[in-house]
């Protein structure tokens, strides 16, 4: 193993320890909520983030209390197609591997709408910046969203033995879902972290 392998397994194991094992039941329970959001936005994304309908949806919000996919139209129109295309939606959304309990379809405000609707093609449906994983929450993230556009955080990918070190890191947790939400807020730091020391190289 390089000496850059067991560097990258020091920093792992030190943020193994920052995010879980000094986390109390309450923060546990927060990082099933974000991982689980983000696998019922990842299922919506592959269902229809690239259709005519989903080019007309301004944000998502995940209620997990309930299930529930919250979706924002641009139109009170395309509010009524989609509600009524809602359990075909879900049946898609569950074939990927994720089911919710229900899909609820809102109107944004207006003003949101029309400004939304011309970005919906160039990815807002799909999620800020065009990412597929990281949606507007409805209305009141617009303004945000152009913030993170104009000034994306440093990412960098990992590489197949870097993730594999992240994979040994995460194994001992039994609990499978608490092992995904581990690995995910691992990778999310360890991609930030080579973004910022590229940043800082360039």
């Amino acid at each position: 193993m390089s000496g850059e392998t067991r560097g990258l397994g020091g920093y792992l194991a030190e943020e193994r320890s920052r995010l879980f094992d000094g986390a109390s039941p309450e923060k546990r329970e927060q990082m099933l909520a974000a991982e689980r959001t983000r696998e019922v936005y990842r299922a919506w994304n592959a269902v229809c983030a690239h259709t005519r309908e989903g080019s007309h949806a301004t944000g998502l919000h995940y209620r997990p209390e309930t299930n529930e996919l919250i979706v924002y139209m641009d139109s009170a129109a395309w509010t009524q197609e989609m509600t009524m295309l809602r359990e075909i939606i879900r049946a898609r959304m569950a074939a990927t591997g994720v089911d919710v309990a229900g899909l609820v379809f809102m109107t944004s405000k207006e003003g949101y709408a029309s400004r939304a609707s011309s970005a919906a093609a160039a990815g807002t449906a799909a999620g800020t910046n065009g990412s597929p994983d990281s949606p507007a929450k409805g209305p009141a993230g617009s303004s945000s969203a152009r913030r993170a556009a104009k000034t994306p955080p440093p990412h960098k990918d990992l590489t197949p033995a870097e993730s594999a070190v992240i994979d040994r890191e995460v194994s001992g947790i039994k609990d499978q879902r608490l092992q995904e939400a581990l690995k995910s807020a691992m990778k999310a730091s360890f991609e930030w972290r080579k973004g910022l020391d590229a940043q800082n190289k360039a």
